[in-house]
């Protein structure tokens, strides 16, 4: 392909953007999974906004996004202009995608009725976390695992940095007692995790609760832990890898356009083994070498064709 005009400039981009749809783009570019290859794996739900997309018309647009956390990649996203629509967001992105069979964890804010009615009507299992925006039954979870012997239990202990983090596990299958239980589609049980640091003697414990549909120690040991997948390899990688806040992107549909290209090419970017080099590094490489561009653009191989 040859450009006899030269490469167009920012301004020729930005407008090509600002007429693009970002749905469009992403599915014509994303790798779209069967219900067979997320069956049983987990697909954590969380926000992030794009604050340098504000302006004197609107806030900072802040796209909610469902992250496969074994592959890493982004199965879909959804846009909204306030954290706190994401309550509505949700059921529209669930609607958007495949979830059958898989796991989908969800922060506090997402911990509500329908949300989990529409995470049963599509097949999937969940795991929302609990806090005081359910205060009433947030202080029932606590008191319970307080007061009472749980079976159901694991442990794991992490070392490493001058750190060692124990973190228990604790599922209560048997909720007859829980009032307001009837409200919750398909819960099945509840969970707490007790995480305890010690770093340079000083000793900080933390304990955090969850409602799920999951009965399985081990599962629900996987799902608390991948969940916060989504913000050490995707929402961290966008603004330390691809600087995304620092972005004057105002437009909806070209900041939303850009989101997803910089998911795409941090996927892309993933599957690139290439000695130590970091993220950062593999992405400047991509620019100065235009053989290894295309090898991450199309795939081992290509860059030798």
């Amino acid at each position: 392909m040859t450009l006899p005009n030269g490469i167009p400039n920012a301004d020729t981009f930005e407008r090509i953007f600002e007429t693009i749809s970002p749905t469009i783009l992403a599915n014509s570019m994303r790798w779209m999974l069967s219900s067979d290859e997320i069956a049983g794996k987990i697909v954590a739900f969380d926000g992030k906004s794009m604050r340098g997309s504000a302006s004197d018309e609107h806030r900072g647009f802040h796209v909610l996004s469902a992250f496969l956390t074994d592959a890493q990649i982004v199965l879909g996203e959804i846009t909204c202009e306030e954290k706190s629509n994401e309550i509505t967001a949700i059921p529209e992105l669930l609607d958007m995608l495949n979830v059958e069979k898989s796991i989908i964890t969800i922060d506090a804010m997402g911990t509500q009725t329908k949300i989990a009615e529409k995470i049963i009507a599509k097949k999937a299992d969940y795991c929302l976390a609990l806090k005081g925006n359910h205060s009433s039954l947030h202080d029932d979870v606590r008191l319970y695992f307080e007061s009472e012997p749980i079976a159901n239990t694991k442990q794991t202990v992490e070392k490493g940095h001058g750190r060692v983090e124990t973190r228990e596990y604790f599922l209560e299958t048997e909720i007859g007692w829980l009032y307001g239980r009837e409200r919750w589609a398909g819960l099945a049980a509840i969970g707490a995790v007790k995480s305890t640091v010690m770093v340079k003697g000083k000793t900080v414990a933390e304990t955090r609760y969850f409602l799920t549909s999951l009965t399985n120690i081990d599962d629900f040991t996987r799902a608390v832990r991948a969940h916060w997948g989504i913000e050490n390899q995707l929402h961290w990688h966008l603004d330390v890898t691809f600087g995304e806040d620092s972005s004057r992107v105002r437009n909806k549909n070209a900041a939303e356009g850009w989101n997803v290209l910089r998911k795409l090419a941090l996927e892309h970017l993933k599957r690139q083994q290439f000695g130590k080099i970091s993220i950062k590094g593999l992405r400047k490489l991509a620019g100065w070498d235009s053989g290894f561009l295309e090898r991450v653009v199309f795939g081992d191989g290509a860059a030798e064709k």
